[in-house]
């Protein structure tokens, strides 16, 4: 993971890869169980070998794609502050995900980063079409991506199984 690209939000934040020197601050930020309730992807608790797990399955998708993919975002000390990319491609789409370390939450910043990622992929990779999956049980990150410009395409009942329950899931998207 280079970390020579960068990606400007706004004036107080950017995105650029992840590099090794983050994983201690990964770690501390994504153990925490309310991310963990909120994500679909990041278990409970979060050790280092989870973030081990990570790098290698970053370094691959970027391999895949011949690009970064998934990128920290960073506040304007250049400290990561959360998370945010692509995974599952398809030929024209690709699904987003994103996460927040929770004292940044509900100042508007994953909005500005998920419409500035979005640009990026469809600018960079040539998607018409970007997705997005989200636990019913979360909507301020169905808030997001309305204010993004995505759209509900529809309810997944009993998509995901979390501690030994079914979670439905909203669909969203957005086309180019």
């Amino acid at each position: 993971m280079g970390g020579a690209m960068k990606v400007v939000v706004n004036h107080q934040i950017h995105l650029s890869e992840f590099q090794q020197t983050d994983k201690v601050t990964l770690i501390e930020h994504l153990n925490d169980r309310d991310i963990y309730e909120r994500t679909l992807r990041i278990p409970f608790p979060y050790a280092e070998k989870d973030a081990a797990d990570w790098f290698v399955r970053v370094a691959k998708i970027t391999e895949e794609q011949g690009r970064p993919c998934h990128f920290a975002i960073r506040g304007a000390d250049d400290a990561v502050i959360g998370g945010c990319g692509f995974h599952d491609f398809q030929s024209h789409r690709a699904e987003v995900g994103y996460w927040l370390a929770k004292p940044y939450w509900g100042r508007g910043i994953m909005t500005a980063v998920v419409k500035r990622i979005c640009q990026h992929a469809f600018d960079e990779f040539g998607l018409l079409k970007i997705v997005a999956h989200v636990y019913t049980l979360n909507p301020a990150s169905a808030r997001v991506l309305e204010k993004c410009g995505f759209v509900q395409e529809g309810l997944l009942r009993s998509q995901y199984l979390k501690d030994g329950k079914l979670i439905d899931a909203w669909l969203f998207a957005l086309f180019e």
